[in-house]
């Protein structure tokens, strides 16, 4: 059963404002890709509500909700050759807007997966746009509709989350990223 990507910020990594530079910038989280005049200045800057957090992690928290990773953990998943999946970069600023690397990427998967088995997990319709959850408090996927040979994918109705194949969760803790968490899905809670 896949993984939930999540961020692991610990007690010293940077936590990012939102993507500066790039228009529509919702449509990262949404399964739309982007790759197509992505712009080359792309950037986060880290986040003045947590200035004593400077260190880097291979996967930084941001308000997009974005993988945003570092060359190394795009360099490790980029070899599994996942399917629809993009590679983006940008730059991170520091507190002070200064340059702290240009070697991020923005993981965007596109393929967004219906498989959430509406009947037996527990949810809110989202007020406003009626194809969204707005909270997901038991998460049942749906084992059938998932590819078994898909690494990273996005859920219909929750795109905002990324869910990772057991096998390549496993293999990225085992090489000791930093930042870096997977939720098992039933504990997770949107």
């Amino acid at each position: 059963m896949p993984v939930v990507w999540e961020w692991d910020v610990g007690e010293r990594f940077c936590v990012l404002d939102g993507v500066q530079n790039v228009d529509d910038e919702y449509q990262l989280s949404k399964g739309i890709s982007r790759a197509d005049g992505f712009p080359a200045d792309a950037s986060f800057a880290m986040s003045a509500k947590h200035r004593k957090y400077v260190a880097l992690a291979d996967n930084i928290s941001n308000l997009n909700r974005a993988l945003v990773v570092s060359h190394k953990l795009k360099e490790a998943i980029e070899a599994r050759r996942p399917r629809d999946v993009e590679f983006l970069r940008v730059s991170i600023l520091d507190h002070k807007q200064k340059l702290a690397s240009n070697d991020y990427f923005i993981i965007n998967p596109f393929n967004v997966v219906d498989c959430i088995d509406k009947d037996k997990s527990k949810y809110r319709w989202n007020n406003i746009d009626p194809e969204k959850m707005s909270s997901c408090t038991r998460l049942v996927l749906k084992p059938e509709a998932i590819h078994p040979e898909l690494l990273l994918f996005r859920l219909r109705h929750l795109e905002y989350y990324v869910l990772v194949h057991p096998d390549l969760a496993a293999a990225l803790e085992d090489e000791g990223f930093t930042g870096l968490r997977f939720t098992p899905i039933d504990e997770f809670e949107s």
